[in-house]
């Protein structure tokens, strides 16, 4: 049997109330090794090194089982839409030469 995680969804957090800057919060999403998918409350201004670091976690903590699957995960998701990526641009190419196909089979029955 697998091992199971289970996260208490009773204590949901809300957003913040109060800011140190009186900047809106901004919701991000964590993916460091320890916090990986893990949402968290920050000022903008955190970011770009001002003095403001108002921090606080939205999501409860992450348990030890989904600290190597979610990574694994979001591997999985970015390699699958790399691969979407290229199969539209190879669609769109198909469709062209479809095209062109098309307008040269017109013309081709037109000269006759």
């Amino acid at each position: 049997m697998e091992a199971s995680c289970s996260i208490s969804s009773s204590v949901r957090r809300k957003a913040p109330m109060m800011y140190y800057c009186n900047k809106k919060h901004v919701l991000v999403v964590a993916w460091t090794e320890d916090n990986p998918g893990r949402r968290f409350y920050g000022c903008p201004n955190y970011w770009v090194g001002r003095k403001c670091r108002f921090f606080q976690w939205h999501d409860d903590e992450i348990c030890e089982r989904d600290k190597v699957f979610i990574p694994q995960q979001r591997q999985r998701i970015i390699k699958l839409e790399a691969k979407l990526a290229n199969c539209k641009k190879r669609e769109k190419f198909l469709v062209v030469v479809v095209a062109l196909l098309v307008v040269i089979f017109a013309i081709l029955c037109l000269l006759r």
